[in-house]
């Protein structure tokens, strides 16, 4: 195949000049097949793809295979607090090239309406992944058909400037499907469901537990103050002082600072590893609220960012140093955008922790960006349980050990598909499937938990809805 190094791509001779100045400046090599400048400590860095030769190939096809889940009748897949899911959607998008060479991401269950018209990729060369303003799934697509043109894993492309690291630190996220309440069901409830759910995944080998608020609040007689005194105590108490506890916003709910504020010293006096995101990502007028939540838990991290969509939204929190760690999705956004808030979070000391809540191929997309950013901490693994997405899509599932999740040196993504065929015939898609409804023993707990969001959404800046 023909080759054209990308700055002659995107700037043609006029470039050049510049090209040799830089040269000339010092340029070292990574040893995955990028350079970058001598001023690396200060910040600046090169154009992501600029030392990575632009062969000569094109997008001949992109196909999309949606995919349903739905549990037998009467099993949710999660039963979180306001909500019940009762089916689960995705689509396997894969990206043909006139080469054979055919890469592969995820994308959304597009409903009814369903897939957009992909006409306008036919022709465009992947390697022209930055200039595409393409759905994430895409996105990640063409990264994998550039890793697997040049033989290199992805996490390598991603590496500008620094040793990539393939061993994947990821943290066990649970603690949906827990309730304050007897389901009847002979299993455990309340905190004994938790501390249960976290010593199985501590004997599994992760380091670190996530969970969520459990039931609808209001119904259970709970409180921020009373959550934390008992809930979390015992839950630390349970798995003792050295095993890493987490806790989210309140499953498809939000907290209000008052709450935050209520549970944050309790949570620093145990010693736990984060909180993340408890109003939301709302912008620069809850900043404020958000560091007075950091000074009361000076030992916790405050994450989040699993809303972001672009470095737009992500830089005043980033600059601000709002949050110790990001929690964007490569699978919301892609792996080109990704990268460069990565980037600014970097030169701004923030970590990179990303989001990873719904199927194996966010799962590799997210591993293979945690690996190949330098700021890259820790990667969310779904543990909850009910739903096959997390080990039917590859021939070979993705499997940590010990916590960890280590990518090979294969190329693109490193994974192979598993048999579209078998996989349409085992989760026919069902453009009708409800997906999330109101929790039906608690019918008033959505209203009540929209009402929240709408209240923490018009107080930092948003127009009521």
């Amino acid at each position: 195949m023909k080759t054209t190094s990308r700055r002659q791509f995107i700037s043609g001779g006029a470039m050049a000049g510049l090209a040799g100045a830089a040269a000339g400046a010092g340029v070292f090599s990574t040893g995955c097949g990028h350079g970058r400048s001598a001023g690396a400590a200060t910040g600046s860095f090169r154009h992501l793809l600029e030392e990575i030769a632009r062969e000569n190939l094109k997008i001949t096809e992109v196909e999309a295979t949606p995919l349903t889940y739905q549990p037998r009748d009467g099993v949710f897949i999660e039963e979180a607090g306001p909500i019940v899911t009762v089916s689960r959607g995705l689509t396997v998008l894969r990206v043909f090239t006139d080469q054979g060479i055919v890469g592969i991401g995820p994308g959304p269950d597009f409903g009814a309406a369903g897939a957009p018209d992909f006409s306008r990729l036919v022709g465009k060369n992947p390697f022209d992944v930055e200039l595409m303003f393409a759905l994430p799934g895409i996105d990640i697509a063409c990264w994998d058909i550039i890793g697997k043109v040049k033989g290199l894993p992805l996490y390598k492309l991603l590496a500008t400037d620094h040793t990539p690291n393939p061993n994947v630190h990821v943290y066990g996220s649970a603690g949906v499907n827990w309730t304050f309440y007897d389901k009847k069901d002979g299993k455990p409830y309340g905190v004994e469901a938790l501390m249960e759910e976290a010593l199985k995944l501590k004997e599994m080998g992760f380091d670190t537990y996530k969970w969520r608020p459990g039931t609808d609040w209001e119904e259970a007689g709970m409180t921020a103050e009373k959550l934390g005194n008992t809930v979390c105590r015992k839950l630390r108490e349970a798995v003792g002082p050295n095993f890493k506890l987490a806790l989210e916003k309140k499953a498809y709910d939000q907290w209000t600072i008052e709450q935050a504020l209520q549970i944050a010293p309790i949570i620093n006096e145990l010693n736990y590893h984060w909180f993340e995101q408890p109003m939301g990502d709302q912008g620069p007028a809850e900043f404020d609220d958000y560091l007075k939540l950091k000074a009361a838990m000076p030992k916790v991290m405050l994450f989040g960012g699993e809303q972001f969509r672009g470095r737009a939204q992500a830089r005043p929190f980033i600059q601000q140093k709002i949050y110790d760690a990001v929690q964007l999705d490569t699978g919301w956004v892609g792996i080109t955008e990704s990268w460069y808030i990565a980037r600014l979070a970097e030169f701004n000391g923030v970590r990179m922790t990303p989001h990873n809540w719904f199927n194996e191929l966010t799962t590799i997309a997210n591993a293979h960006f945690t690996a190949g950013v330098p700021n890259g901490y820790m990667c969310e693994y779904f543990m909850y349980p009910n739903t096959p997405w997390r080990d039917v899509l590859f021939r070979e599932p993705l499997t940590p050990k010990n916590g960890y999740l280590t990518l090979s040196e294969k190329p693109g993504l490193g994974v192979e598909l598993a048999d579209l065929a078998e996989l349409k015939r085992q989760f026919p898609y069902d453009p009708a499937a409800r997906g999330a409804i109101p929790n039906p023993r608690f019918p008033k707990a959505m209203d009540r938990a929209r009402a929240r969001e709408e209240h923490n959404r018009v107080k930092y800046g948003g127009p009521p809805r």
